[in-house]
This record gives structure tokens, sequence and C-alpha cells, in this order.
């Protein structure tokens, strides 16, 4: 897993982005987010990553 921080987080339409240790930035959407976790903004979170369409996403994306 990697460790980051939530860099932005819009509660309302469901999305963010991540910025990674390593200085990378990952957009995530509210269902990527393990249930029963309430994600805010520099929120320090543990995530995998994933491959789509749009790029690099973060997935199972939890609270440390």
């Amino acid at each position: 897993m990697i460790l980051g921080t939530v860099k932005l987080w819009n509660q309302t339409q469901g999305w963010g982005f991540i910025e990674a240790e390593d200085g990378e930035e990952y957009f995530f959407n509210i269902s990527n987010i393990r249930k029963g976790q309430r994600i805010r903004e520099r929120a320090k979170v543990k995530f995998d990553t994933e491959e789509t369409q749009k790029g690099t996403e973060a997935i199972h994306v939890s609270l440390t």
C-alpha cells in the first residue's frame, strides 16, 4: 500500500486527490473509499492504485 495525504476532497461531488509520499497525485472517487471511512482534507491515508482509461487512480483508500 502507498501512504499519502488527502490534498482535495469534494464531499458533495464525491471525488478528490491524494498526494502520495513520493509527490505523485492520484485521483479517487467516493466508490474507492473503504466502507466506514470518513475522508477529509489533510487526512493521512493508505491506498492501492489501478490503471483506468483516465489514468492511474487510488483505490481501497482508508485512513491510517
